[in-house]
């Protein structure tokens, strides 16, 4: 986020657009629907009430080219995947992790606006 907080990018609007489709792809298509819509309730049949754990992990380790982050990851993915399965809902898990990216979302239009950097 350093990187784009630049004179260069004031009025550069494709920018928001390449924020948006990414978090689009990345965060409701992508490792949303893949570890909590299709993942995590075939997990239940082989780790039962563990499935959440199981995911979260799964989830954490699926970011190979971040192993210094995996503890966290694995701790952000608890708290992405047991809402999802207490209430049955992918839309629980894409609120929890779309969330962890709202200041993206303020800074990018900051940005862009002239108001950063």
């Amino acid at each position: 986020m350093a990187q784009i907080a630049a004179p260069e990018f004031e009025g550069a609007w494709w920018l928001l657009g390449v924020l948006l489709v990414n978090h689009l792809l990345n965060y409701f298509l992508g490792e949303g629907l893949l570890f909590r819509g299709v993942l995590l309730p075939k997990m239940q049949g082989v780790f039962g009430r563990a499935d959440w754990v199981a995911n979260a992990a799964l989830f954490g380790l699926y970011h190979l080219h971040k192993p210094w982050m995996w503890p966290s990851l694995i701790v952000g993915g608890l708290a992405m995947t047991w809402p999802a399965r207490r209430f049955r809902s992918n839309w629980m898990a894409v609120v929890v992790h779309g969330g962890e990216r709202l200041p993206a979302l303020v800074l990018v239009p900051a940005v862009i606006l002239g108001l950063v950097g």
